[in-house]
């Protein structure tokens, strides 16, 4: 059978990463020829990567997204050439796999000689239109999913097919897309007579979701022998999930594809690392760290022990919590060296006396300046004597003592030392932990979330320092995912435990105490505030990702302080919502925020940028028609113009 593939690839550096080049080495196998459309950049990288494959590579302007790609594909060949294949296959860089040989799904769609077109899978559709704009039905008819359709010689010899395509208007966003293609494409051919089908029957899975590949994945790929899924699943709104299932789709799939096929996962790994944001994927894949009172696996850990270089990395202010410190510190294993720092030479013989005995392979006291506090001696001090380490933690002896009552600061402490440093099986299971998971980077207490620290914590920790880290990430070089609506899974509190290789950027920088102002030190904004939410995103910038740990104990606390907050909101909130999940709960409360509510100081979404904070000073002080105008001619010269593509 003579099969031309139309590959779209979109990313906005034009790298290809290699699970796009494993997907393609099986699909080119049942292709005769392939051409690649890339939509913006490709890099000299990308293009090497696809070229093992084609020559045929084109690249275009980053518009109309993948309904623009693959026109683009069919009008470089033309109808004349493009009935001369048996299929034409157009899939794009939003699928992952195979887990099983494509030649299967190909060879069983041959069976079927009657079909126009063909696809991998469908969404079922529903009820209602759940897209804005306009509407070509009043409902989401059951439709393929454009990752992959295929198109049949007598389809693409037939006049509407080609009307179709050489009519396509420009398509202005993904709801354009949506709507003009994707969920109507089926339909508006089926209704002309043409036979269509999938490889992957799910009409049993009607009532069950209208998105199978995305709610039940591990049941296509292992019940209905489907090769492939979605990239989306990994990078999926968490809190969408919960609209549909407990949250757990995603990590069930990754079980299944490391436990039951042969997918190579480190692709997964390098992908969802380099290019989704941390909070999406820790939370989609369940990596929060539960580490349990006794030790787990002995041999690893006395593997740890024999090859691997332990450090713990302290700075001492407080004489007063010494004890404390020392417990802290006893914890760890017999072979950690241990670096402290403190700014007098007073402290400095009180902590030698103090540890004197301390069970461990050596301690080293340095007196350092007094300026930047516990972030300054870290990354000028401590870190140069790390940097031949393989794992280290950093603690400090930590009072918040600019938090009234005093009960509140120390109990943030107790929140940082109690997940970073329980017990020495503790210590233990984290250092296994780092052993077992090559990308694991940084291991974070979770953030306090009682008292004072409750509204700023749990909306997303940025406070006043997004703008300050995103500036520190440009000056460092660190190009990955960051925004103002996602917090950032950093050791607030300054207490963690890390992968010395995942935190070298920062380190290779010659830090000096005058970068960071003197005191008083502003309670917030300065820059060891962003260095503090700045760790996570170096590691990912390394290749690492950071994720939260917390010991058994205080899993089981977290668990009933969240139930409690959100019950102590979510009684009041029912009373006004009309709606019953958790999703529409939150969608509703949302457009409520980001409306102007005459009486409110403050509203619209959480993210404390520049850019906000100016769109609503001018949000507060014009009319609503004038403001509503002004940023429709903004949108319009300025952007966003296009979403990014995914479907």
């Amino acid at each position: 059978m003579k099969r031309l593939g139309i590959f779209f690839f979109y990313e906005k550096n034009g790298y290809v990463d290699d699970f796009l080049t494993y997907y393609l080495k099986d699909l080119c196998k049942n292709l005769s020829e392939l051409v690649v459309v890339v939509n913006g950049k490709l890099s000299d990288q990308g293009r090497a990567a696809f070229e093992q494959f084609t020559k045929n590579i084109i690249v275009r302007e980053n518009k109309g997204l993948d309904v623009w790609a693959y026109k683009t594909a069919i009008d470089s060949y033309g109808w004349e050439k493009l009935s001369e294949f048996d299929e034409v296959v157009m899939t794009n860089s939003t699928l992952m796999g195979p887990v099983r040989p494509l030649a299967e799904m190909f060879d069983e769609m041959a069976k079927n000689p009657d079909l126009d077109f063909w696809g991998l899978t469908v969404h079922h559709g529903a009820e209602g239109n759940p897209f804005r704009g306009k509407h070509l039905y009043d409902h989401l008819p059951v439709h393929i999913q454009s990752h992959f359709i295929v198109y049949r010689k007598k389809f693409i010899q037939s006049p509407e097919l080609q009307n179709y395509w050489d009519t396509m208007p420009m398509i202005q966003g993904y709801m354009d897309s949506v709507q003009r293609y994707e969920s109507v494409f089926t339909k508006l051919f089926a209704d002309k007579g043409f036979k269509w089908d999938v490889y992957v029957k799910t009409d049993d899975l009607k009532a069950f979701t209208d998105y199978p590949l995305l709610i039940c994945p591990v049941r296509l790929l292992r019940d209905k022998k489907c090769p492939l899924f979605k990239r989306r699943s990994f990078m999926h709104e968490f809190e969408a999930y919960l609209n549909d299932t407990a949250g757990e789709p995603a990590r069930e799939l990754y079980d299944y594809l490391r436990d039951e096929t042969d997918y190579p996962v480190e692709l997964l790994w390098r992908n969802m690392i380099r290019t989704m944001h941390p909070f999406d994927f820790t939370r989609d894949l369940a990596l929060t760290r539960i580490i349990p009172e006794r030790l787990q696996d002995s041999q690893c850990a006395e593997q740890v022990r024999k090859t691997r270089r332990i450090a713990l990395a302290m700075h001492l202010f407080f004489t007063d919590m010494l004890p404390q410190s020392k417990a802290f510190a006893a914890k760890m294993t017999p072979e950690t060296d241990v670096f402290i720092s403190t700014n007098t030479e007073e402290k400095k013989a009180a902590i030698e006396a103090c540890f004197a005995d301390l069970p461990v392979h050596s301690v080293t006291v340095k007196v350092v300046e007094n300026r930047g506090r516990d972030v300054a001696a870290f990354l000028c001090d401590l870190a140069p004597q790390l940097k031949d380490y393989d794992y280290a933690c950093f603690m400090h002896d930590k009072k918040a003592i600019q938090t009234k009552p005093g009960s509140v600061g120390a109990s943030f402490g107790y929140v940082c030392n109690e997940n970073i440093c329980r017990s020495k099986d503790h210590v233990l299971n984290v250092l296994t932990e780092f052993e077992k998971d090559p990308f694991l980077g940084i291991l974070c207490p979770p953030f306090p979330t009682h008292g004072a620290y409750f509204l700023n914590m749990c909306s997303n920790g940025w406070g006043p320092n997004f703008d300050n880290t995103k500036a520190l990430m440009k000056k460092l070089g660190i190009d990955v995912p960051i925004s103002g609506e996602k917090a950032p899974i950093a050791p607030f509190g300054s207490v963690f435990w890390f992968r010395v290789k995942a935190l070298r950027p920062l380190f290779d920088r010659e830090w000096h105490h005058d970068d960071f102002p003197p005191e008083p030190l502003a309670p917030d904004g300065t820059i060891s505030h962003a260095i503090e939410r700045i760790y996570p995103f170096v590691a990912q910038g390394a290749g690492y990702y950071p994720a939260i740990v917390m010991s058994s104990v205080f899993a089981v606390q977290r668990c009933d302080t969240m139930q409690a907050y959100a019950g102590g909101l979510i009684r009041p909130l029912a009373r006004i919502m009309d709606c019953t999940s958790f999703w529409g709960a939150s969608r509703a409360i949302s457009i409520f925020a980001a409306k102007r509510h005459f009486g409110l100081k403050v509203y619209g979404p959480y993210a404390n940028t520049k850019r906000r904070r100016a769109r609503n000073w001018l949000r507060d002080r014009m009319p609503e028609s004038a403001y509503n105008k002004m940023m429709g001619v903004k949108r319009a010269v300025f952007g966003p113009h296009l979403d990014n593509y995914e479907d």
